[in-house]
């Protein structure tokens, strides 16, 4: 994966197009949602990857992983929703993103 799509793929997720951890630990929210926009598929494919990769690096057990890439009109959509066992999880996931 190029360096330039790793930068890009940050930067997205840095400017909103993850959600959230909010307010205290209280369990509710380890899964995270991710919607990102890119110009091919290939791209999309390298950034899903790149996400798991990610949440690999903090799992304490399996995650669950669930992943859509669809091209809507020019641009291709990465949705995706990863599940940690805990709000930590999802939280350190969020930081190395």
């Amino acid at each position: 994966m190029s360096n330039n799509l790793i930068q890009r793929i940050e930067q997205n997720s840095r400017c909103g197009s993850k959600s959230k951890a909010e307010g205290f630990f209280d369990g509710s929210s380890s899964a995270v949602q991710i919607s990102q926009f890119f110009a091919t598929q290939q791209d999309a494919e390298q950034a899903l990857q790149y996400f798991i990769q990610k949440a690999k690096q903090v799992e304490s057990e399996p995650c669950e992983i669930h992943s859509e890439i669809q091209q809507i009109d020019n641009t291709i959509v990465l949705n995706m929703q990863i599940t940690f066992c805990c709000e930590v999880e999802a939280v350190l996931f969020q930081m190395k993103i």
